[in-house]
């Protein structure tokens, strides 16, 4: 980790990139570079680096900025003759002076050790080199140099790490003489100077690697020990996310995003509600525009070409150039902002807390410092950003502590990334704004490389072309020996998060003053300028090959253009004759309406009547029905003689009770709605005809003795007439000769 520090604080990755670069023309001088891309694909082939492709773009602009590289008339980039001569002129001398050393070692070891193969124990030596520097990186040179005095545990190191290269790669009747060799060659430094420089050219050929990258386990240690902080996104950089803007920093955006999410950054992502709101507006206002008319996918083809189109457009016409897309469907996913930022980890940032005089402060200085650049913007986009602004200051804290950064706000937007770091120095604050691409280079020593790393180390640092890139080893071993020193006695644990959060801190105060500053602004204005330029010179030859097919086409496109007016006129003039018919159709169903509207109530008014009749009907029927019955029973009572009804002593009240069950039974019966209650009104009839049937105590106990005696008389009466009638019956059947039957009395 102090080794990575060192090289970080020695020379800038971008250095020893461009020289990266200027070698692929020189391995591969026959190679057509056109592009970023193939640069990048060269790079990753020869020497198994993967370099972000914004970052390998961003080289090209400066090497072309200092006249390292041509394009001459639009085609592919050439080195310039100069530089191409000094290139071809290092790498020879690097291959030479190897094929020296290598002569010079094998004419040695033939003499003292002749049965030994030389061409193995070449192949030996260097991968004991590619381990040594893999593990002691830049401290490796000094470590081999035989007149300094190693510490104990770097002589154990070396050590162990000649064992295992000797063991692995050799047979064992081979490894005493193996390692003496060995030995014997870094033993002899002082005596061959040819020797001691290549040691030192594989010392920067390790400095120029881990300048580019880092190694997994570094990485993973640099990652553990970062204090927590909350990136806030600006509304440019959201919207790149969302695949909506065409801009530099998209591509490196969505890389940021990818490397916090993949390897784990102790980092919360956020965006102000302030954010959102303006993404919503900025969307609609171009959607407006989208939707002012209808766009054909020819229309969108011609479109796509323009260099006046904004992001929105743009990705909008390209879609439906595709596959034919209409605007609210392509708008549709984009209503819902918070669900598709989410989906990436982006939450929504609320505050309400009342910071009205820090943000009126704060927006005022930036109103001034836009006045005093002479630049135009709009009011809701200074307030907006002042707002966000004050809200990543409040996060932050004021301690000027490497250890505490708090809160970053990344934005694409220069003007503001100017103004934040102005003002901030003047008020003795750390900036907090960064661009994107500036944080995706602070954040590469924690991001480790994809590929199999020790591998990759072992076949590039000692090639010719990365030895002879610079010569910053020595530099960076003694600031290395520096930090160890500052480090030395404190605990392991602190010291490493030390490093990892100065190394963090450090690289976002990329501006040590003013000139440096400025050197970083114009850097990213001429880069992006640069682009523009380019994309405007291709636009142009674009246009200068097509030009002659529209011209072509335009005649084609006016003979449809007329076709289509005449066709046009046609269909207004149907249109207008439908429009018409459509009135006259809509006039007869008002009518038919009103009439269809009168008819019902006629009918409803008919129908209540009718009920109405009905009503009184039922009701007359209810009544004649019953008195019909009642006159029925009646008369049935007493011609058919029913004398035990007659003469029972309740007669009337038991023909009134059943007259009134009859009643209210009929009238349950034809209204059906209160049928409940005449029926269940017809028991309290039955409940008395019971009652009366049932009847009192016996008379004859209740009457006086007088009515007593002639009850009895009338029943001595009564016999005497029983017994003469049977007297006379016995005559009659003592005639006939018959047995009259006894007769009960």
């Amino acid at each position: 980790m102090c080794s990575f520090v060192a090289i970080s604080e020695t020379q800038s990755p971008s250095e020893t990139l461009k020289n990266l670069i200027l070698q692929c023309f020189i391995v591969l001088p026959d190679e057509k570079f056109e592009t970023a891309i193939k640069l990048k694909e060269t790079i990753n082939s020869l020497f198994g680096l993967y370099i972000a492709e914004n970052n390998i773009q961003k080289c090209i602009e400066q090497l072309i900025k200092e006249k390292a590289i041509t394009r001459p008339a639009g085609t592919n980039w050439t080195l310039t003759p100069d530089i191409k001569g000094l290139l071809q002129k290092r790498t020879d001398a690097a291959n030479t002076l190897e094929n020296k050393v290598k002569q010079q070692w094998f004419d040695e070891i033939s003499k003292k050790i002749p049965n030994i193969p030389t061409e193995q124990a070449w192949s030996v030596l260097r991968k004991y080199l590619a381990k040594a520097f893999r593990r002691h990186g830049i401290q490796t040179a000094a470590l081999l140099d035989p007149s300094v005095d190693v510490a104990p545990e770097y002589s154990e190191s070396l050590s162990s790490l000649l064992n295992e290269t000797v063991k692995d790669h050799l047979s064992h009747e081979l490894h005493i003489d193996a390692k003496r060799a060995i030995s014997g060659f870094l033993a002899n430094i002082c005596n061959y100077p040819e020797r001691a420089e290549y040691i030192s050219q594989l010392g920067d050929g390790a400095f120029n690697y881990f300048s580019l990258t880092v190694a997994p386990d570094v990485a993973e240690n640099f990652r553990k020990k970062l204090n927590s902080l909350t990136l806030f996104f600006d509304t440019n950089v959201l919207i790149g996310i969302l695949n909506l803007h065409v801009h530099p920093h998209v591509e490196v955006s969505n890389q940021l995003l990818t490397a916090i999410r993949k390897h784990k950054f102790p980092f919360t992502l956020r965006y102000h509600q302030a954010t959102e709101a303006e993404i919503l507006s900025t969307i609609e206002w171009y959607a407006s525009k989208l939707r002012a008319r209808t766009w054909s996918t020819t229309i969108s083809r011609a479109a796509i070409k323009s260099p006046y189109l904004s992001g929105i457009e743009l990705k909008y016409h390209q879609k439906n150039a595709e596959k034919g897309m209409d605007v609210e469907s392509f708008l549709k996913p984009y209503k819902h902002i918070d669900i598709l930022l989410k989906e990436k980890d982006i939450l929504i940032h609320r505050t309400k807390e009342d910071r009205m005089y820090e943000r009126a402060t704060l927006l005022n200085e930036y109103i001034d410092f836009i006045k005093k650049k002479g630049m135009d913007k709009l009011y809701t986009v200074i307030d907006h950003d002042a707002t966000v602004l004050d809200t990543v200051h409040q996060l932050r804290s004021n301690v000027a502590s490497s250890l505490e950064a708090g809160a970053l706000f990344i934005t694409s937007d220069y003007n503001l990334y100017l103004f934040d770091w102005e003002n901030s120095r003047r008020r003795g604050l750390q900036p907090c704004t960064v661009l994107p691409n500036h944080l995706f280079q602070i954040l590469r020593p924690f991001i480790p490389s994809d590929r199999n790393f020790e591998r990759s180390f072992a076949e590039t640092f000692s090639l010719p072309e990365f030895r002879t890139i610079g010569s910053g080893a020595s530099q960076a071993c003694s600031k290395m020996l520096s930090i160890l020193a500052s480090l030395k006695d404190l605990p392991e644990d602190t010291a490493a998060r030390l490093l990892s959060n100065d190394l963090l801190i450090n690289n976002l105060r990329l501006a040590k003053n003013d000139k440096n500053f400025e050197e970083i602004v114009e850097s990213a204005l001429a880069g992006e300028n640069a682009l523009l330029l380019e994309e405007k010179v291709a636009l142009a030859k674009q246009l200068e090959l097509e030009r002659e097919e529209k011209e072509a086409e335009k005649k084609k496109l006016d003979d449809q253009l007329r076709k289509n007016e005449a066709h046009l006129y046609e269909a207004q003039q149907s249109l207008i004759k439908k429009e018409e018919e459509i009135k006259i159709i809509e006039s007869e169903v008002s009518k038919e309406k009103e009439r269809l509207s009168e008819d019902v109530e006629h009918e409803r008014r008919a129908r209540e009547r009718v009920e109405k009749q009905n009503k009184v009907y039922i009701c007359l029927f209810a009544t004649l029905v019953p008195i019909i019955l009642i006159l029925a029973f009646e008369f049935g009572i007493y011609w058919f003689e029913w004398n035990w009804l007659i003469h029972h002593p309740n007669s009337y009240g038991l023909q009134g009770a059943v007259d009134l069950c009859i009643f209210l039974m009929t009238f349950g019966f034809f209204f059906k709605k209160n049928r409940k209650y005449f029926w269940g009104g017809s028991l309290l009839p039955v409940i008395l005809i019971i009652l009366q049937l049932l009847g009192g105590p016996s008379s004859l106990n209740q009457s006086t003795p007088q009515k007593q005696e002639k009850i009895l008389q009338k029943e001595k009466s009564l016999k005497n007439k029983t017994k003469i009638t049977d007297s006379k019956n016995e005559n009659v059947f003592a005639g006939s000769g018959l047995q009259p039957e006894p007769v009960n009395s």
